[in-house]
């Protein structure tokens, strides 16, 4: 009993991460993007890369919210500002990766923005998981 019981655990844990990784790469997408329009019309990259970050997160919380989690019954309004708090730490990643590699070091945007998504992909799970849609 106590093993199907992990087994049940695993299995939604395993479909909640597929999905969310499913989101993510949307997101992703959204994210650089957006990034790279911005950055076309001349916008300062660290202000280029908050909007489209926070843009993406926004679509991530809809998404994560009601598909990945299938939290139809917890408040919104409760809970966005909490989701609010992680991606702010998320752009707050984001945007210390953009601001070494590429400001200081010169690196391409694009490249350190995928290199930064590992580590935000994983923040961006547990923090929402275990703080918000408890689901």
């Amino acid at each position: 009993m106590l093993n199907s019981k992990f087994q049940i655990l695993n299995s939604v844990i395993l479909r909640q991460f597929l999905r969310f990784a499913t989101v993510g790469i949307v997101n992703t997408a959204i994210d650089i993007g957006l990034l790279n329009l911005f950055l076309y019309f001349h916008w300062q990259i660290i202000l280029a890369n908050t909007v489209a970050f926070l843009i993406a997160a926004t679509n991530g919380f809809v998404w994560n919210k009601l598909w990945t989690f299938g939290d139809t019954e917890g408040n919104w309004k409760t809970q966005l500002p909490f989701y609010l708090v992680v991606v702010t730490v998320g752009v707050g990643i984001s945007n210390t990766f953009i601001y070494i590699l590429s400001i200081i070091f010169g690196w391409d945007v694009n490249l350190v923005k995928i290199l930064s998504i590992g580590v935000i992909f994983l923040w961006n799970f547990l923090a929402p998981k275990l703080l918000i849609f408890k689901k």
